[in-house]
């Protein structure tokens, strides 16, 4: 298989001033096909076919290289953080975490507009999204961005699992309605069709959404989270949680470094090989006592589609 380890084309300037502008940047023909042909279909074992590969039945799109060799690989040895780098011009990049991004046939699910910045506990700017699609994207099911939106530096209230526990402190504003400034002048609305081997970087700060799928078939995407060289650790109790490190390790101020936090790509050719990274998880849970769990999430998806139209990321097939 041609599984390339460096991207089928380079990174151009207009690339890097297009992500700084924007806060979004679409990458053609990044990714060999064989990276497709190798993670597609195990993707849709996993969330169409609910296959048990080990993810976390809490969190069932996530962490994906912790328990499937396949996807192991693909942070490993794929161009992704080589890109990531150079649009970023960073000249390291650390992984941070993996997920599946998912939708149904003719599924009107809808992701609200939000920014991912304050659901990570860090400071900085270079913990982009790089969404990658498994199958064909369509300007009506890609992740839409609102350009520029980057720049506008509000600590926003992320609607993450920890902060729906959580009374928004009256500093943190709530995530802006947007949908009703369509049309308006100035605004600049951005989405894609995409092919399987393209790329999405999308900024923390950016404000995105996800429409429905009109489509006959699932939209599948992926989503590979990195640091680059400004990221610190800053914690706080509305931030997402990370499987195997706590609060309590992530040391204020101080860059994240070790097993669980690899050293992908640098400029200067240095990376880590996946020996020290994790495999699994450091709990364990029975079989049996989880279907219950997942038949209750099954029944919140349909419940939240109702209420709110859209799927949160706590739910069986995240949809962003």
């Amino acid at each position: 298989m041609a599984l390339n380890k460096h991207p089928l084309r380079d990174v151009t300037q207009q690339d890097i001033d297009d992500y700084a502008r924007d806060g979004a940047v679409c990458l053609r023909n990044v990714l060999d096909k064989d990276w497709i042909s190798l993670l597609e279909p195990i993707a849709r074992k996993v969330i169409i076919e609910k296959e048990d590969v080990g993810l976390l039945p809490t969190i069932p799109g996530r962490y994906m290289a912790r328990c499937i060799p396949e996807y192991r690989k693909f942070i490993f040895e794929s161009p992704i953080a080589e890109v990531a780098g150079k649009v970023m011009e960073s000249k390291e990049i650390r992984f941070f975490f993996d997920e599946f991004f998912a939708k149904p046939a003719q599924s009107d699910a809808k992701t609200l507009w939000h920014c991912d910045r304050m659901g990570w506990p860090v400071t900085g700017t270079m913990v982009p999204s790089i969404w990658i699609p498994l199958t064909p994207i369509v300007k009506e099911n890609c992740l839409e961005v609102l350009a520029e939106t980057q720049h506008d530096d509000v600590p926003y209230w992320l609607f993450s699992p920890n902060a729906r526990k959580m009374i928004k402190p009256d500093d943190r504003a709530p995530h802006p309605e947007v949908e009703s400034r369509r049309g308006e002048p100035g605004l600049r609305f951005l989405t894609w069709d995409m092919d399987p081997g393209d790329m999405l970087i999308v900024h923390p700060w950016v404000l995105h959404y996800s429409g429905g799928n009109p489509t006959d078939d699932w939209r599948i995407a992926i989503s590979e989270r990195v640091f680059g060289d400004d990221i610190r650790w800053a914690p706080r109790p509305d931030c997402v949680n990370l499987a195997g490190v706590s609060f309590d390790e992530m040391l204020e101020g101080e860059k994240p470094e070790g097993s669980h936090f690899p050293l992908l790509w640098s400029e200067d050719g240095r990376a880590d090989d996946d020996s020290d990274f994790p495999k699994g998880f450091a709990t364990r849970w029975p079989k049996q006592e989880m279907a219950g769990v997942n038949e209750y999430k099954a029944f919140k998806t349909l419940k939240s589609k109702e209420d709110a139209g859209e799927l949160s990321r706590k739910d069986t097939a995240p949809t962003n």
